[in-house]
């Protein structure tokens, strides 16, 4: 098996094995703007090949987050993906292990991910990274679209306010336009003394990111039957209020540290619009 780092030039082979894998092919373009466009830093995606084919590949895409009170650049280990075929070979393995090194040379020392069933074991019993609290799903039944009180906004012009406490994803105004409006989904843009970001998924309405009392406002632009939220811990009570219940829905959350100095928090967590995938 050969390891060699994406460019543009292989967006259309790796389309194609995300096809294979998952069932449907990504848009290049979609792949140009998540792989190359981050304003954090540009992705560092690997790919496997083995006699010519395409058959594997894993994605670093860094933000920055709140950790431990400090201002941390941080891998999202994302969009993984191995040949049906090819599975059983190490492939996966291989690929992360040389996004720690990757990660390593770029002064990166903390890795995180939201995993499923196939990736977990490998990272956590091969890989050696840990589980960490998992990040729960919460609902809101019967959320019509209707008026909101605060404006909406084609992009954002300022920086926001800081998203409140714990270990979580610092949100500027250069990102939150790369992720919710230079991206390919479809969300509308909320901002009065904070902001909110709701979108679409699957038919449900969806809480994507939020800062501030906005969360009437956001369930109101995103609709749906449901309204579904991942709530920060320290603001459950609001979502509370707000009429939303947690769910025997989690997401498993996995971290490794590459820095002895920066421990592994306990309990990362992600808004439903900081995970690529929803």
């Amino acid at each position: 098996m050969k390891v060699v780092e994406y460019d543009p030039s292989r967006r259309a082979d790796v389309a194609d094995l995300m096809g294979r894998v998952w069932g449907r092919r990504p848009v290049e373009d979609e792949l140009a703007w998540f792989y190359e466009d981050n304003p954090v830093r540009a992705a560092s995606v690997l790919v496997a090949e083995e006699d010519g084919k395409t058959v594997g590949t894993t994605a670093l895409s860094f933000v920055q987050m709140s950790i431990g009170g400090e201002k941390r650049e941080v891998g999202m280990a994302v969009r993984l993906a191995t040949d049906p075929d090819y599975r059983g070979r190490g492939v996966f393995a291989g690929l992360m292990s040389g996004q720690e090194e990757r990660a390593r040379e770029l002064g990166v020392g903390l890795l995180l991910s939201v995993t499923n069933d196939a990736s977990t074991p490998i990272l956590v019993d091969r890989l050696e990274w840990s589980k960490l609290a998992p990040l729960r799903l919460w609902v809101r039944a019967k959320a019509r679209r209707g008026r909101t009180w605060a404006p909406a906004v084609g992009r954002f012009d300022a920086d926001p306010p800081s998203p409140g406490a714990g270990d979580r994803v610092l949100r500027d105004a250069a990102w939150l336009n790369w992720r919710f409006v230079e991206g390919p989904g479809r969300y509308t843009r909320l901002v009065e003394e904070g902001y909110g970001v709701a979108g679409r998924w699957r038919g449900f309405g969806v809480v994507a990111a939020m800062a501030g009392d906005l969360l009437r406002d956001v369930a109101s632009a995103a609709g749906g039957p449901l309204v579904l939220a991942a709530p920060p811990p320290s603001e459950r009570r609001q979502y509370v209020l707000g009429g939303y219940v947690p769910t025997p829905k989690t997401f498993t959350v996995v971290g490794k540290s590459l820095d002895a100095s920066l421990p592994v928090p306990e309990r990362p967590h992600f808004e439903l619009g900081d995970l690529d995938f929803l």
